[in-house]
């Protein structure tokens, strides 16, 4: 692999599209707290994730209304994720390199939904549901916590059928890259993807993205685990499935390396890496926060740690920290990065996004991330 290629040199030489992604497409709504009030009166966790029915969340809608400062952006994890993305390697959109498919509902927010994500550079290509809203997610943040509630609606229908009539090619296709929220609708589609991509020897990356969803799809959870080249979650999330799979662990820090141990169990791995760190076992990508290292984990074990990059201007909103992290390392992966680059630069761009409310983007991407 080429180390010193610049991002944007490197990926102007692949063919576009060069990512597919699959997940549960929502209209965000950020608000900023003044106090955990409204946490208590839903029973929200901070720092957690929780589904709400249409009647609550209506509830919750008109009770946000009294908090004065609120943005709406598109969301999603691997919406936000392909977004920022896009955003790095051509902020001028003239290469579109993200396809993003969900499911959204046809109506005035499902319209602005689309028009945010396709003037952000991404081809969207969103089945619509009519008898379903839009999937809606509610960010509530101060600086010290983060507790997002969803509900999700027409995100989360996406069916075979709606694959098969997206018509998609994945002839320039690199990475297909999935949300876990997305299985616990979508699991045969995943299925679907998972099989075509080792037809075409394409990476499938995933994302564990929630504690709550291994309570009711810890089977799929793991089974998607298995197929994935690349997996990415947080320390809560890790111990979550390290659970799952009866993994018993000492110290959270050790979970990527066992779980990349059970991976090789029954995945032939020679001894260098070379250019094929990708297909040598599992890839584990481990976010700690801002006050331990994240941790990358490949191969027979190798690994590599980075230190949280302590950003310049006030730490405003982590909600987008964990998409930001996955868009700068699958950013790496298409540069023909190594592994720790790719988490350096992965940690450098969550280090930018948490300085901004919601994943809103600039116009330009900022020099220090001009890799």
């Amino acid at each position: 692999m080429v180390e010193d290629v610049q991002l944007k040199e490197a990926v102007a030489k692949l063919e576009t599209p060069a990512i597919l992604a699959f997940g549960n497409p929502l209209l965000d709504t950020y608000v900023t707290l003044n106090s955990d009030n409204l946490l208590k009166k839903y029973d929200l966790k901070m720092d957690g994730e929780t589904e709400l029915p249409d009647e609550q969340m209506q509830e919750l809608m008109a009770d946000l209304s009294l908090e004065s400062e609120q943005k709406v952006s598109a969301g999603g994890s691997a919406q936000n994720t392909v977004r920022i993305l896009q955003w790095l390697c051509d902020e001028t959109f003239q290469r579109k390199y993200c396809i993003y498919c969900g499911g959204l509902g046809n109506d005035l927010m499902g319209a602005m939904l689309k028009n945010l994500v396709r003037s952000a550079g991404v081809d969207a290509r969103y089945a619509v549901h009519s008898d379903l809203p839009t999937g809606l997610c509610v960010a509530l943040t101060n600086t010290s916590f983060r507790s997002l509630v969803a509900n999700i609606g027409a995100a989360s229908v996406y069916t075979l059928d709606d694959f098969k009539k997206s018509k998609l090619s994945l002839d320039t296709i690199k990475i297909i890259y999935i949300e876990g929220f997305f299985i616990t609708h979508s699991f045969s589609v995943a299925k679907e993807l998972v099989k075509r991509a080792e037809e075409k020897d394409i990476i499938i990356a995933f994302n564990l993205n929630g504690t709550y969803i291994f309570k009711e799809h810890h089977v799929a959870i793991c089974e998607m685990v298995g197929y994935a080249n690349i997996v990415f979650g947080n320390a809560r999330e890790m111990e979550a499935l390290a659970q799952s799979l009866n993994v018993t662990y000492d110290d959270v820090t050790d979970i990527p390396f066992l779980l990349n141990s059970l991976k090789r169990i029954t995945v032939n791995v020679c001894d260098t890496i070379g250019q094929n760190w990708l297909r040598h076992g599992g890839v584990f990508i481990m976010s700690q926060g801002g006050s331990a290292p994240a941790i990358v984990v490949w191969g027979r074990s190798q690994s590599a740690q980075v230190q949280p990059i302590k950003p310049e201007d006030p730490i405003i909103d982590t909600t987008g920290a964990g998409d930001s992290l996955a868009a700068g390392f699958l950013a790496g992966v298409l540069a023909g990065w190594k592994p720790k680059h790719c988490l350096e630069y992965g940690s450098k761009v969550a280090s930018f996004m948490v300085t901004r409310l919601g994943v809103l983007l600039p116009d330009n991407v900022p020099p220090d991330l001009l890799e």
